[in-house]
C-alpha cells in the first residue's frame, strides 16, 4: 500500500554523495574547516601539537611498519610518504565493498613553528608514528630579565 512512498531500492544519500563528488571534481577538494577532521581522502591521519620547546606530530598508520614510511622536512613542511601493501590473497577474492586502499600515499603537514631539522626524533609503535620536532632556538619563548638601573 505504501510501497511507493519510501524507495528503498536507492540509498537516500546517493544523490547528495554524487553532488559532492561533482563539486570536488569541479572546484577541487577544499578539505574542511573543522579542526577535528582531516580533509577528505587524507591518509594517514595526523595530530599536531606543541610544547614550549617542540612540535609533536602523531601519524596514525595502522597495519604499516616503519619500513613502509619515508619522512622528510623542507621549508617548514613535514612530508610523509609510503606504500600500503594489498592484503595477501586479495586478488582471489570478490569484494562487495572495499574501503581500505592499497598503494602509494603522500601527505604534507605544514608545521606551526620553525623547527631545527637536525633535531628530529621519530619512533613507531603499534601503528602510531610519533615525531618530535625541536623548535629552533630563536622560536622558543624566553624570559627577559629586567635589570635595575
Amino acid at each position: 500500500m505504501f510501497g511507493d512512498l519510501a524507495r528503498f531500492d536507492v540509498p537516500v544519500f546517493n544523490e547528495l554523495s554524487r553532488a559532492l563528488r561533482l563539486m570536488d571534481e569541479t572546484f577541487g577538494d577544499f578539505g574542511t574547516t573543522d579542526l577535528r577532521s582531516a580533509p577528505r581522502g587524507a591518509f594517514p591521519y595526523v595530530n599536531v601539537g606543541e610544547t614550549e620547546d617542540a612540535v609533536n606530530v602523531y601519524v596514525f598508520a595502522p597495519g604499516l611498519r616503519k619500513d613502509d614510511l619515508d619522512l622528510g622536512i623542507e621549508n617548514n613542511t613535514l612530508f610523509i610518504n609510503g606504500t600500503r601493501k594489498a592484503e595477501s590473497g586479495s586478488e582471489e577474492r570478490t569484494y562487495y565493498r572495499r574501503e581500505r586502499f592499497a598503494g602509494d600515499f603522500s601527505r604534507a603537514v605544514r608545521l606551526p613553528e620553525r623547527i631545527d631539522a637536525d633535531k628530529v626524533q621519530a619512533q613507531m609503535q603499534d601503528g602510531v608514528l610519533s615525531i618530535r620536532l625541536e623548535k629552533s632556538t630563536e622560536q622558543r619563548p624566553r624570559k627577559i630579565e629586567i635589570q635595575a638601573a
